[in-house]
């Protein structure tokens, strides 16, 4: 019984010590990687927090909106800075747009010149850009379910920090940097869904996890078991 025990015992081994690795090479990466750093906060420009210049809103909400040329009602209506002027930020029928509220320019789309002003802006000591690129379907894995369409402005920096930028509203939409790609794969091996990467509930996850337990249970199990033999042993040498 105890052969058949470590047999048992020795193959579990072997098929989820890769897993259990995995699991404790991404804790220390979790550990050691401050979120900050993934998130790319430490490479961004600090400054006072953009204002609205009420005195350069020259058309009016009514206008804002006819100038976009749709029919349909208004879900929101904002005015926000947008690269130094302002602008309203427009949603109607589930879409969204920006119009200058100084010249009544429609603004969305936007070109990629404005998306690369955006980018650079958000970054600490005007970088250089070394592309950009419109993502209109099929984003990349660092861009799952990031809002389409959306411009990828790659800054040219030591940690390969890509800026996206939504074509519509304006705004950035997410910031990713090596740190954060080490981080997102062993985010994956962590959770095993290696689509999704965030569902810790597939089946796969389950498994294995358990797996793991029975592996860390039967190991504890044979560990007493051969101390309660060796104290036997020992007893018995004694008593002769």
């Amino acid at each position: 019984m105890a052969r058949r025990s470590y047999a048992v015992h020795r193959w579990l081994g072997l098929v989820v010590g890769l897993q259990i690795l995995a699991w404790c090479v991404g804790g220390l990466i979790f550990a050691t990687h401050d979120i900050a750093w993934v998130r790319s906060e430490a490479g961004r420009a600090r400054g006072d927090t953009p204002t609205v210049d009420l005195a350069r809103v020259r058309i009016g909400p009514a206008e804002a909106v006819a100038r976009l040329g749709h029919a349909g009602a208004v879900e929101q209506m904002v005015v926000r800075p947008f690269l130094g002027r302002p602008a309203y930020e427009i949603s109607q029928d589930g879409n969204t747009a920006l119009v200058d509220a100084e010249t009544g320019a429609v603004l969305s789309p936007l070109d990629r010149d404005t998306a690369v002003a955006i980018a650079r802006a958000d970054r600490a000591g005007n970088p250089g850009i070394r592309e950009a690129v419109l993502i209109e379907r099929d984003p990349p894995s660092e861009y799952r379910e990031g809002p389409l369409p959306a411009w990828r402005v790659d800054i040219d920096d030591d940690e390969n920090t890509h800026v996206y930028v939504s074509t519509t509203t304006g705004r950035i939409t997410a910031r990713r940097n090596d740190p954060w790609r080490r981080f997102d794969f062993f985010w994956m091996l962590h959770t095993m869904d290696y689509r999704g990467r965030d569902d810790f509930n597939h089946p796969l996850l389950i498994v294995a996890a358990a797996a793991a337990v029975v592996t860390l249970a039967s190991g504890f199990w044979l560990w007493g078991i051969r101390v309660y033999r060796r104290r036997r042993r020992r007893q018995a040498s004694t008593a002769r």
